[in-house]
């Protein structure tokens, strides 16, 4: 999207220094897990990933920013620091708002409403991931997660350690499902990370009671 066309525009229009764009390649950081005092930065194009490192080297999983929402370390807000690095998942273009622009924006009624509402949507879309790990079996989320992304029955996954952090699947437990999977004739999987949906019938059926809880929105 253009700059123009962003929700944040209208807040941030006559701030020149917040009309830059920062472009960050698939694979750079925007904001890593140490940095302090880190300005606030907001995602005009591309994907973002903000992931977590447990003490032993665990990559967890925390968030997806896309175009039009905030990005970097916004619990700073809340005087927090969860210590997450925010990755570019494609090629980024994102702007930067200086700690005393963004302090001084915060003072008006709409732009608070507008951040609060932007960061309330996420924090309960993430919520609701967390919830469905303990509601629904691995079968249940890696089959819903199959139905969703597939596109003429194909679904290429790119990365098997993102899979594995999106839907809270070990590696081997997702090998495991993809193997019974295939033994059941539901699906066919390459090496490459193309997985071929056989018998959409019984993987929908697998994954009903995930699909109606992503679907219920209302």
């Amino acid at each position: 999207m253009k700059l123009e066309d962003s929700g944040i525009y209208p807040f941030i229009k006559d701030y020149p220094k917040c009309k830059i764009l920062y472009r960050f390649g698939k694979g750079e950081c925007i904001t890593n897990s140490i940095a302090r005092n880190e300005d606030y930065w907001y995602v005009i194009e591309g994907q973002i990933e903000v992931v977590a490192t447990s003490h032993n080297g665990r990559r967890i999983h925390v968030d997806d920013n896309v175009e039009d929402e905030w990005t970097g370390h916004l619990s700073k807000y809340w005087g927090q620091n969860l210590y997450c690095d925010c990755i570019a998942v494609t090629p980024c273009a994102c702007i930067r708002i200086p700690n005393p622009i963004f302090n001084n924006l915060i003072k008006d009624k709409d732009f608070r409403l507008f951040f609060y509402f932007k960061m309330s949507s996420r924090l309960y879309d993430m919520y609701r991931r967390r919830l469905s790990y303990d509601l629904f079996t691995p079968r249940q989320r890696f089959a819903a997660h199959l139905i969703l992304d597939a596109e003429d029955n194909d679904c290429y996954m790119e990365n098997v350690s993102k899979t594995c952090d999106e839907l809270g699947i070990s590696r081997r437990n997702l090998y495991n499902i993809i193997s019974d999977f295939e033994a059941l004739k539901i699906i066919s999987y390459e090496q490459t990370g193309l997985v071929s949906i056989r018998d959409r019938e019984q993987l929908r059926n697998i994954a009903q009671p995930a699909l109606e809880f992503n679907e219920n929105r209302d």
